[in-house]
């Protein structure tokens, strides 16, 4: 059964419902989530489905539009009144089987419920806290209700927590002088890395490991494990010994 319900209206904001229903599947898992135009199949019994599925849930979403408090019906009457109005329904449902219901305000110029505005049955939803879906910045909407709906929802796991970038520290050792442009990077993930130079005096080391310098008379380097002494003759050549 699904964890979470979302209830909307079409002609609403079933826009918005596909929105939210799409990144908490994908943060959650698609069976976590029950939106009818998505998880009803072709051929199925839709009232059984709605009705199961709202009474089921542990928290319904209920989508709340510019439209939704005064949308009609077929007989041309205030939907909301209609006891056989899914969306009516749905909520009802929801809220007998003990669910947490949280009104989505979509849109920063939906109001608040008004208690008098709603018919008796529905009177409580305008004493719940909401939530806003702001459609101009859907992405921290979406991100805010997924985190209150994992520490509000029992049992309900987070296997994909959105978390804020980490990057290594980076320290700048130069030594010697520098002449021209010099570039350090920190972490770098993917992408290609390139090394840029432009006026280069002296030696240059690309690869990885220490790089040896030399400098001066007399100098000697000896890479790896050496057993024995080490002997250095100097003179002044072979032709001056003969």
């Amino acid at each position: 059964m699904p964890e979470i319900f979302i209830n909307y209206r079409t002609g609403d904001c079933e826009q918005a419902a596909a929105h939210i229903e799409r990144y908490l599947s994908d943060r959650f898992g698609d069976r976590c989530t029950f939106r009818a135009s998505k998880s009803i199949r072709p051929g199925d019994n839709y009232k059984h489905h709605l009705q199961n599925a709202s009474s089921g849930s542990r928290a319904l979403l209920a989508l709340i539009g510019p439209g939704w408090l005064d949308a009609a019906d077929r007989d041309g009457n205030r939907a909301l009144e209609n006891k056989n109005d899914w969306t009516r329904r749905e909520i009802l449902n929801a809220r007998r089987s003990g669910a947490r219901i949280i009104p989505i305000l979509v849109g920063r110029r939906t109001e608040r419920l008004d208690a008098k505005k709603l018919p008796k049955a529905l009177a409580f939803l305008a004493d719940l806290q909401s939530l806003v879906y702001d459609t101009g910045n859907d992405q921290a909407s979406l991100k805010q209700i997924a985190e209150e709906l994992v520490d509000l929802v029992p049992g309900l796991s987070d296997p994909k927590p959105e978390q804020a970038p980490t990057t290594s520290p980076v320290y700048n050792i130069n030594h010697g002088q520098v002449n021209g442009d010099m570039v350090q990077a920190g972490q770098i993930n993917g992408g290609s890395v390139v090394n840029q130079f432009g006026r280069v005096n002296g030696p240059v080391h690309t690869g990885s490991g220490n790089q040896q310098v030399f400098t001066g008379d007399r100098t000697n380097y000896i890479a790896g494990p050496q057993f024995g002494g080490i002997q250095q003759n100097v003179g002044t050549g072979l032709e001056d010994d003969r």
